[in-house]
């Protein structure tokens, strides 16, 4: 093997690119009411035609200006409901609140294939806007420019020093993934690491004061319901990394890089085989833990890997 996983699955959460959270909404209320990303007039004076899915056609009357994010429903989707730590699927326009210009869209052709993640970092403010609408609606969000620049890196967005500028987003809520693994709790085996889940889907691992097996060993923590991933998926994911040592330590995480999931393409040649190994013919909504020895991982180390299956594209 080339390269330890260690090495590429990071970089992998490095090429989605990582994604200021709001909180949970309550029972099935939608944008704009207790507990769910306010409305307003920075969002709701913006108007768009066009069917879901595609470009919209937008009147952005200008300047709009706004001290917080606001969020305006143009079209109710039925689907699920996004929830704090949902990864979803978008396709968005974003234009300039000081001049009704647009500044940039995603395309609209279906390589906007990334998840951004409900109150993760990248995008923050309106990544957590989409919180409490459904998938199949289009919402107008307007956000405050400096917060939105500050979540973004190398892009048309630029700095202003109004601290009332806003930029708005006519955004489509395309497709969306489970927030956490949410499979029946499989009891642990013996001489393997313990897994603990904070509320959030965070795992916590704890290394067993011996050696590591010898060779890769993968169990369920929970097993989902879902579809089974096959090696043709490109998986949606949260995962963290320890090696297997004394103090262990973490060596990567999604889940402490804003809370952001990222997607691993099982077919990807460049992908090492333990990893492929250990989520190939799992469900979605399950919670998988691999061990990964050294001579397997080309290195020194020993590593256990633990991964929520959120979904698959």
């Amino acid at each position: 093997m080339e390269r330890g996983p260690v090495r590429t699955i990071p970089a992998l959460v490095v090429a989605v690119g990582l994604l200021a959270s709001l909180t949970a909404c309550a029972g099935d209320s939608g944008p704009g009411s207790s507990g769910c990303p306010p409305t307003g007039d920075a969002a709701s004076v913006v108007t768009a035609t066009g069917s879901f899915g595609e470009k919209p056609d937008a009147d952005v009357p200008s300047p709009i200006v706004t001290t917080e994010t606001q969020v305006s429903t143009l079209i109710e989707g039925d689907g699920e409901r996004l929830v704090d730590g949902s990864p979803v699927i978008i396709d968005y326009t974003l234009y300039d609140g000081a001049t009704g210009r647009e500044v940039e869209d995603s395309g609209y052709d279906g390589t906007a294939a990334n998840p951004i993640t409900v109150g993760g970092q990248a995008l923050a403010p309106l990544a957590a806007a989409l919180e409490c609408s459904t998938v199949g609606s289009r919402v107008v969000v307007a956000v405050k420019a400096s917060e939105l620049s500050a979540s973004i890196q190398g892009s048309a967005v630029e700095p202003t020093d109004d601290p009332d500028a806003a930029y708005v987003a006519i955004v489509d809520v395309k497709q969306a993934f489970l927030p956490k693994a949410d499979g029946r709790p499989v009891p642990g085996e013996s001489g393997l690491p313990a897994v603990v889940t904070a509320p959030s889907g965070a795992p916590g691992i704890s290394v067993p004061d011996s050696d590591a097996p010898t060779a890769q060993e993968t169990h369920l923590v929970r097993e989902g319901s879902g579809r089974e991933l096959t090696a043709d998926d490109t998986a949606v994911v949260q995962f963290t990394a320890v090696t297997w040592a004394t103090p262990s330590t973490v060596t990567a995480s999604t889940w402490n890089n804003g809370d952001t999931a990222t997607t691993v393409a099982l077919g990807d040649p460049a992908l090492p085989a333990p990893i492929r190994d250990a989520l190939v013919g799992q469900k979605v909504g399950s919670q998988v833990m691999t061990v990964i020895p050294a001579a397997e991982a080309g290195g020194a180390d020993s590593f256990v890997y633990v991964f929520d299956v959120l979904g698959s594209l």
